[in-house]
Order: C-alpha cells, then sequence, then structure tokens
C-alpha cells in the first residue's frame, strides 16, 4: 500500500490522525476512551486507543512524530512559553514557528485523507496536494498561508482538556475553514488561496513564533453547548458516566 504522505509503496503504520498524547487526558482507569457519536445510527463505542488507520509509513511516523514531540510537551509544561493577558487575548511568544505550524498542519492534512467517519467533513480538495507537499518537506510556509486561529476552552476558570469533538466545516469571513476541538482548544483553520483580513492575520502564529488566543468559557460556544445538549437528549452522554 502506498503511503499517504511520501508516496512510496511500503508498510503502513496503525498512524493517529489525531495524535495520541491529545487522547491521554480521555482514558478512565482500564485505559479506555469513550466515542460518543451525534449519529443516532451509530453506536457508542469504547476505544483502547485514539483513532488510527493504516495511512503512513514508519519513516513518515517519524518525521511527524518530532513536531508532536514538541507540541506535547508544551501542552505538558516541559516546553516554557512566555503568556501575556493584553486586552482579554492571551499573547503567546517564544514558540517554533515551524514545527507548531507544521503539526497543526499535519493534523488538518491526516482529517481530510482519513477514511474515518469522525473526519467525514474535512474535505480539502485541491489543497490536499500543497498541505502534503508542505508537510513531507517541513516547509510551514508563510504566516497567511493556511493560517489558524486557537481559542482556549474555560470550565469554572479551568482549561477543559478531556474533549474531543468532531472537526466541521463553516464559511469565515467567506473562505472555508475547519474547527477542530482538542487539548482544550479550539483550532480554528482557513483553508483558501485567498488572503484573509488582516485583522484576523495578526493573531495567527508568525514567523517570530507569536500567537495570540482567545480564552472562552464553554457556556460562551454555543456550537459545544448545543452539542452536548442534543447529545444528553439522546441519551448518548449516559454512556460516559459508566
Amino acid at each position: 500500500m502506498k503511503c499517504r504522505l511520501c508516496g512510496l509503496e511500503k508498510n503502513l503504520k496503525n498512524s493517529h490522525i489525531i495524535p495520541e498524547f491529545v487522547f491521554k487526558p480521555l482514558y478512565d482507569s482500564k485505559h479506555r476512551l469513550h466515542r460518543i457519536v451525534a449519529d443516532p445510527k451509530e453506536r457508542n463505542t469504547y476505544l483502547q486507543k485514539g483513532v488510527r488507520e493504516k495511512l503512513l509509513c514508519l519513516d513518515c511516523e517519524v518525521k511527524l512524530s518530532k513536531n508532536e514531540k514538541y507540541v506535547s510537551e508544551i501542552f505538558n509544561g516541559q516546553n516554557k512559553l512566555l503568556l501575556n493577558n493584553v486586552d482579554g487575548l492571551v499573547v503567546v511568544k517564544g514558540v517554533d514557528y515551524s514545527k507548531f505550524k507544521l503539526f497543526a498542519l499535519s493534523v488538518l492534512w491526516r482529517a481530510g485523507v482519513s477514511g474515518d467517519s469522525l473526519f467525514r467533513d474535512v474535505s480539502l480538495g485541491t489543497h490536499e496536494k500543497q498541505l502534503r507537499r508542505m508537510i513531507f518537506e517541513s516547509q510551514p510556509g508563510i504566516k497567511k498561508e493556511y493560517p489558524f486561529f486557537l481559542t482556549l476552552i474555560l470550565h469554572e476558570n479551568q482549561l477543559l482538556s478531556g474533549l474531543i469533538v468532531e472537526p466541521e466545516r463553516l464559511k469565515v469571513h467567506g473562505h472555508n475553514a475547519y474547527r477542530f476541538v482538542f487539548s482544550g482548544i479550539v483550532w480554528l483553520f482557513i483553508v483558501s488561496s485567498h488572503d484573509i483580513p488582516s485583522l484576523l492575520q495578526d493573531a495567527a502564529i508568525n514567523e517570530h513564533g507569536e500567537f495570540k488566543m482567545l480564552p472562552k468559557n464553554i457556556s460562551d460556544l454555543p456550537f459545544l453547548t448545543e452539542q452536548i445538549a442534543q447529545l444528553s437528549e439522546m441519551g448518548k452522554l449516559e454512556f460516559a458516566k459508566r
């Protein structure tokens, strides 16, 4: 089978679409996580590992793992960054632009080529080839190429890290965008060949390793609260309490 990143005929690994470190807060005492689906025709299930499929060869797994390791060390506190609160925004400095951006784009790209139903809304079209080239060649591009924006999800002033939501497609200022939720953050990717407004670009990570995040209480994120309410009405959330 061909590796989806390098394109060579190789033995493929069970590759994570969203990296394994993201799933760690979701495991129970038996190292199981609850996969809860909104589709009433699909059953909730237990998983022993995060969502995986035969996607990448070992060499490409190693290539992506370097960026994943860097980002995981940011989230677990091993990599210290400079954080400042400016006018209600969290301004982050000291990030490795290439590693952080390539990590984020690799999650977007993997979701786009995945066959798992969790990522059914992610359809990259002609952008898939460009993103694959950037990731394979370790070229993050300039700031305005495939920018993404981060919103911190808070509940009772704590980061709500134990939540992964099915990505969805939406429009942002007329551009196609994809919204992911993992690691206590809403990741909003703009997938477009046209420039976005400069005010938005200002929040995206730049080549100096700086970006801005907006902290929001989960109650101020209707797309999440509505989905949780819907799952509760369907009795799906009871599954997670067992």
